[in-house]
């Protein structure tokens, strides 16, 4: 098993940049097993996470079909976007829907990790996440003041 890292695209020191205004984005990569076959248990760091994140939802689209029971999934560690998303239905989508996995926050940096799960994978995908940037809206921030 190994961890692959996304290099390029949007990094986890920043958002994109909106004007000074907070945004919300989708972030996307594509992964290409099609070629090559994607191994059982490997990771691929596919979308970077800037500090001050929220998360509205996640997923992976099939561009490509592939064949067998390799199966995806989607998460960060801790929270699971995507559980199983099967490979052989090009244009299905597979995102989250629980009420856990809608508007995550990330007070530091991270990433959202593909994970072959139950077998290799040949298909191509691409994964996305719809995120807003939240920076500055937390307890540090210079509040409103009211006058009686």
């Amino acid at each position: 098993m190994v961890t692959l890292t996304k290099t390029g695209g949007t990094g986890t020191t920043g958002h994109v940049a909106g004007n000074a205004v907070a945004k919300t984005y989708v972030q996307s990569t594509v992964i290409d097993g099609t070629s090559t076959a994607l191994t059982s248990g490997d990771v691929y760091q596919a979308i970077n996470l800037p500090a001050n994140s929220i998360v509205m939802s996640a997923g992976i689209d099939v561009i490509t079909a592939g064949t067998g029971t390799g199966t995806l999934a989607l998460g960060d560690g801790t929270v699971t976007y995507v559980a199983a998303a099967v490979q052989t239905a090009a244009g299905q989508m597979t995102s989250g829907d629980a009420l856990a996995e809608l508007a995550v926050t990330y007070a530091a940096a991270d990433t959202l990790d593909v994970t072959v799960a139950t077998a290799d994978v040949n298909s191509k995908v691409r994964v996305w996440a719809l995120i807003a940037d939240i920076n500055g809206q937390g307890d540090d921030e210079t509040g409103d003041t009211f006058a009686e």
